[in-house]
């Protein structure tokens, strides 16, 4: 640790002052003595920053004094000189009292030096050779042999963990073409998968909207119904709202026109508060309901638009968590490792299906996916189904034969019909341009004929199986083990 050390006499460090006597009772002649060497201690601190070749500011000046030395007339005593201590400058924060200078020798101006520490550590050592001048380093300045200070924190050619280097580039990979969103990550949990897909096929049973409910509406029908869905995809694509948020508003609509009777000028209305309500639970940021009221160039006010939404949430009861046919596709798209233009695919006939109630409205969402996954990969020139995507969805070829051929009908009639925000939107680049891919035909023959195949090729597959266990000791080894395994777990278990 190094310390500040001033020099002083001997005599002084050996003085031994009288014992100062209670007040009132001081002995004759000492009280000048004690107050003499009072005055002296307060000297000597006084000449703390007084050094040899002080620095004295006068008027803007520097006036340098060899021996500054401090008197005081009416004390008769020897004035105190503080010794030179070599090495040593002058601390301009400790001099806070005016100083009196006498025979002042003055000398040109020199520099001033840096302030150096003393180090009790060297007190006794003799022997140490001075350091070569260009060994020393000055305050406030770089080190000249820099190259023996590299931290890890440090820039140069010798790279660490903590290494800077800016002459790196950063080289994205493009090759993905389509990231996984957050939903897709959701269902990437392998553990899980199957436990989702059953809560899901659950939840769509709860909240249904009525297959026959525009029998009982007296004012609308389903090409209105068409033609409101279309101009939803139209509000969607402009505010660049999520595919969720549209499948979601079509859901409340349909739920909400199954109880209450709706005449033709407040069908927009309500399709602008369910929108309304999916954007504000779907997205992040959701327009405000002026931009609504905006979009239906002003036909109705705010106050129209926000009682409208509060009679939809009191007659849907607040359920607005319903998995919609997007939610499914995406499942079965991650579950099974569909690729990137077969998911598009599966996601625009989805989408067609939303516009036609009369048919869709009598299948589960899950069961639409699943047959839009399975035309979408015969449409792409891929085998229709397989055993994976069996055991995956839950459902056989067999059960989707109807969804599928509706599927067909309305893939076939899409580019003929009068509303085209769908095929537009699916024409871009950002959806691989599935939409321009022709539709194929699938008659009732054609998809039985697939279906027996389907069936042969699995069974051959299952026979194949058996023949190469047989045909190894090993493998039917572990199959007895494994029979026998499964019989005391029965036994322990019953």
């Amino acid at each position: 640790m190094a310390t500040f050390r001033i020099h002083e006499d001997l005599e002084k460090e050996n003085r031994v002052l009288a014992p100062i006597a209670p007040v009132g009772k001081a002995p004759a002649g000492l009280g000048l003595k004690v107050q003499a060497t009072n005055n002296i201690n307060q000297q000597q601190r006084s000449t703390f920053g007084v050094l040899n070749k002080l620095a004295v500011v006068n008027n803007g000046r520097e006036l340098h004094a060899e021996k500054a030395v401090l008197k005081d007339p009416k004390l008769r005593i020897k004035p105190a000189v503080v010794p030179v201590v070599k090495g040593k400058s002058a601390d301009e924060n400790e001099c806070q009292q005016p100083v009196q200078v006498n025979k002042v020798n003055l000398k040109q101006a020199e520099p001033f030096k840096a302030f150096q520490v003393y180090d009790d550590s060297k007190e006794n050592n003799t022997d140490i050779q001075k350091k070569e001048p260009e060994a020393k380093r000055e305050p406030l300045q770089e080190l000249k042999n820099a190259d023996l200070l590299e931290t890890p924190m440090s820039v140069g050619e010798s790279f660490s963990p903590m290494s800077v280097d800016k002459s790196v580039v950063l080289i994205e990979d493009t090759s993905i073409i389509a990231p996984r969103n957050d939903r897709e990550r959701f269902f990437e949990v392998e553990e899980y998968q199957s436990d989702i897909l059953k809560y899901l096929k659950e939840a769509e049973k709860r909240h249904r909207p009525k297959p026959a409910y525009m029998k009982k509406q007296p004012d609308i029908n389903h090409s209105m119904r068409t033609i409101l869905v279309d101009w939803l995809v139209e509000v969607c694509e402009e505010y660049r709202l999520q595919g969720e948020t549209l499948c979601l508003a079509i859901s409340y609509i349909d739920r909400f026109l199954s109880f209450m009777s709706v005449v033709r000028a407040k069908l927009q209305l309500v399709g602008t508060a369910a929108m309304f309500i999916a954007a504000k639970y779907e997205e992040i940021y959701p327009p405000d309901v002026g931009e609504f009221v905006y979009i239906t160039d002003d036909t109705y006010t705010k106050t129209q638009v926000l009682r409208m939404e509060q009679l939809i949430l009191k007659v849907l009861g607040f359920d607005l968590s319903v998995p919609t046919t997007l939610v499914f596709t995406t499942l079965y798209c991650v579950m099974n490792d569909v690729p990137d233009k077969v998911k598009y695919m599966c996601m625009y006939l989805c989408e067609l299906s939303l516009l036609d109630a009369d048919p869709y409205l009598t299948y589960l969402p899950s069961k639409i996916s699943a047959g839009a996954l399975a035309l979408s990969r015969y449409s792409l020139d891929l085998p229709i189904w397989s055993r994976m995507l069996e055991t995956n969805t839950g459902y056989r070829l067999e059960d989707l034969k109807d969804i599928i051929l509706d599927l067909n009908k309305t893939h076939q009639k899409a580019e003929s019909l009068a509303q085209q925000a769908i095929q537009e939107k699916f024409k871009g680049s950002k959806y691989l341009q599935v939409a321009t891919v022709p539709a194929t035909e699938i008659s009732e023959e054609m998809f039985d004929n697939m279906c027996k195949s389907l069936a042969a090729a699995a069974a051959s597959s299952e026979d194949q199986h058996e023949v190469s266990s047989t045909s190894n000791p090993q493998t039917v080894a572990v199959s007895h083990n494994d029979s026998m395994r499964e019989m005391m777990s029965s036994l322990l278990f019953v």
